[in-house]
């Protein structure tokens, strides 16, 4: 465990072969977390999978941040024959994707999180306990993005899976409808209620985060970061992301420009 106090938000892009709990208190900016990229307010929590890439960017970017609070734990320390526990473990085993909790569940665990950096070993693992319990409880309760009906949820799954491994060429909806063994107009509505949005904003979305985790972690150029998205053009990817981000790709790279500096000087 970490807990770091008045010091800037510095950390490559990195990931662990074990959980990682962060806890960030002010600090504003932006959160990286494999493909995902949103906003970060003053309090922060995210649970992290073992294997996952992510890194946090400060807005102010050398300014001191209040409190920095990591706890990493190995995959297995909940693998153990006592009821709470296996629970934990089999939410954790669950978990497709990192979590990033709301407001109100961070601030319930904040003081606990705070606390586990003084705390003897055994009294760690049992704050660490509790509040996973109390995050597991707000996570399960929360309504989930996707809510796909019974009768669908796995054949679109299936289709979701199949889409996000390959955005260079997405297939026509008639024929994803044929793969799931839906009609085209049950697949077209299982996208919009379900999923909030058509399927050709679905395969944007996709793209538009893949590019977004390429230009952030990668020196590749904006044509070849183009290409793997599904651009068969610089210009239009340009076009594109302009109109989702309100900036260019080399704009939006050049945030980053800081930190490869920023790690070098520190080393």
């Amino acid at each position: 465990m970490k807990h770091i106090k008045q010091s800037p938000l510095l950390f490559e892009w990195h990931q662990h072969d074990c959980y990682e709990l962060i806890l960030t208190l002010g600090a504003t900016g932006k959160r990286f977390i494999a493909d995902d990229v949103h906003v970060f307010e003053a309090v922060d929590l995210a649970l992290i999978l073992p294997g996952e890439p992510h890194t946090w960017d400060n807005q102010d970017q050398q300014a001191l941040v209040g409190d920095v609070v990591v706890v990493l734990w190995p995959k297995d320390l909940f693998a153990v024959n006592i009821n709470e526990f296996e629970a934990l473990q089999t939410w954790l085993n669950g978990l497709e994707y990192g979590c990033v909790f709301s407001l109100e569940s961070a601030l319930k665990v904040k003081d606990l999180l705070l606390e586990m950096a003084d705390a003897p070993a055994l009294k760690k693992l049992t704050l660490l306990s509790e509040v996973l319990s109390f995050l597991m409880t707000a996570q399960i309760e929360k309504e989930m993005p996707i809510n796909v009906s019974s009768r669908h949820r796995a054949r679109v799954a299936t289709i979701l899976e199949a889409l996000n491994k390959d955005l260079t060429c997405f297939p026509r909806l008639s024929d994803l409808a044929v793969q799931a063994n839906l009609s085209t107009s049950t697949l077209k509505r299982v996208f919009k209620d379900d999923l909030g949005m058509s399927y050709s904003q679905y395969c944007e979305q996709l793209r538009l985060k893949r590019a977004r985790h390429l230009l952030a972690t990668t020196a590749l150029p904006i044509g070849v970061v183009a290409q793997q998205c599904g651009f068969n053009s610089s210009a239009y990817f340009n076009q594109f992301y302009k109109k989702h981000e309100n900036m260019t790709p080399s704009r939006f790279r050049k945030q980053f420009a800081w930190r490869k500096r920023a790690m070098s000087v520190k080393k």
